[in-house]
C-alpha cells in the first residue's frame, strides 16, 4: 500500500513538473506576442485595458454561475489594489520587452520571488531570518549582472519595476481568505482595474487592425491558461519539489530571441540569470 502512494505521488510530482514546463512555454509565447504588439501603434495603456476587458469578458460567465458566498465580494479592497498592481507591472512588461531582449527582461523579472519576502516582512509583519536577506541580496547583484551597470538602459528599471508589482501582488494574495475561487480572484482583479486602465488609454486610443486583434487576444488567452496550469500543477505536488520547473521560462525565452528577434545575450546575461536562480533556490531551502 505505501508502494504504491508512492507511486501515485511520484506521478503526481512528474505531472505537476510537465505541467509547469507547458505553462512555461506558454507564456514565453506570450511574451512573444507581446514584444510583436510593441512594434503596432497600440499603447502600453491602450493594450492593458483591452488584455483587463478581454480577459474579465471571458472569464464573466464563469464568475456569474459560481455561489454568492465564493464571488470574492467581500475582498473586493485587496483584488482592487491587486488589479491597480497588476495594471503598472502589465504595462512595465510592454515597455521592457519592447526596449530590451527578451531573455534580459525575462531575468529581471525573475526577481520577484527575492522581493516576496522583504515585502511579506514589511506588509505582513511575516518573521523572516536575516540568512533570506542574504540570499535576496545575492539574487539582486544577479540582476546588476544581468543588467550590466555600464551599458545600462532605463527600460531596466521598468522590468524590475514588474517584478515588483508581481511580488506585492503575491504577498496580498495571503490576506485572501483559503478556500477561494481562483477564478473569482482572476476575474475581479482584472475588472475591477477596468476603469483605470481606459482613463489612462482614452487619451491616445488608436484603431485596432485585425492582426493586432489576434495578437492581443493571443495574449489574453495564453496569459488565462498559465495561471490556470500553474494552479493546477501547485495543487498537485508541493512548491518545494516542482518550483525550479519554472526556470525552464529563461530557456524557452532565450531560444525565442534567439530564433525570431536575432537577440543573443551576452555572456553577462547568462551568469546574471544563473545567480538569480541558485538564489532562488536557496531562498526556498531557508523557508
Amino acid at each position: 500500500m505505501q508502494r504504491i502512494t508512492s507511486r501515485m505521488a511520484a506521478d503526481s510530482q512528474l505531472l505537476a513538473i510537465l505541467l509547469l514546463v507547458l505553462g512555461n512555454l506558454m507564456i514565453s509565447f506570450g511574451d512573444v506576442l507581446v514584444k510583436l504588439l510593441g512594434q503596432s501603434e497600440v499603447s502600453p495603456y491602450q493594450y492593458v485595458a483591452l488584455r483587463f476587458m478581454l480577459t474579465s469578458a471571458l472569464l464573466l460567465p464563469f464568475w456569474w454561475r459560481l455561489p454568492r458566498e465564493r464571488k470574492g465580494l467581500g475582498q473586493w479592497k485587496v483584488h482592487l489594489l491587486r488589479g491597480h498592481l497588476l495594471l503598472m507591472g502589465s504595462v512595465c512588461v510592454f515597455v521592457s520587452l519592447i526596449h530590451l531582449p527578451l531573455a534580459t527582461a525575462n531575468a529581471v523579472f525573475y526577481a520577484a520571488p527575492l522581493m516576496t519576502l522583504p515585502l511579506a516582512a514589511l506588509l505582513s509583519k511575516e518573521q523572516v531570518r536575516l540568512p533570506a536577506y542574504v540570499v535576496s541580496l545575492l539574487g539582486f547583484g544577479g540582476i546588476l549582472v544581468v543588467l550590466n551597470p555600464a551599458e545600462w538602459h532605463w527600460a531596466g528599471w521598468l522590468a524590475l519595476l514588474t517584478a515588483f508589482a508581481m511580488a506585492a501582488s503575491n504577498v496580498l494574495v495571503r490576506r485572501l481568505p483559503r478556500g477561494r475561487s481562483v477564478l473569482a480572484t482572476l476575474f475581479l482583479t482584472q475588472a475591477l482595474a477596468i476603469p483605470v486602465s481606459l482613463a489612462l488609454a482614452l487619451p491616445g486610443w488608436q484603431p485596432v487592425a485585425a492582426e493586432v486583434w489576434w495578437l492581443l487576444f493571443g495574449a489574453t488567452l495564453v496569459g488565462i491558461i498559465y495561471q490556470g496550469v500553474c494552479v493546477l500543477a501547485y495543487a498537485m505536488a508541493d512548491a518545494s519539489k516542482i518550483a525550479a520547473s519554472e526556470y525552464s521560462g529563461l530557456i524557452f525565452v532565450t531560444l525565442m530571441g534567439m530564433v525570431l528577434f536575432a537577440e543573443f545575450p551576452a555572456w553577462n546575461v547568462y551568469l546574471g540569470a544563473a545567480i538569480v536562480i541558485i538564489a532562488i533556490g536557496l531562498q526556498r531551502r531557508l523557508r
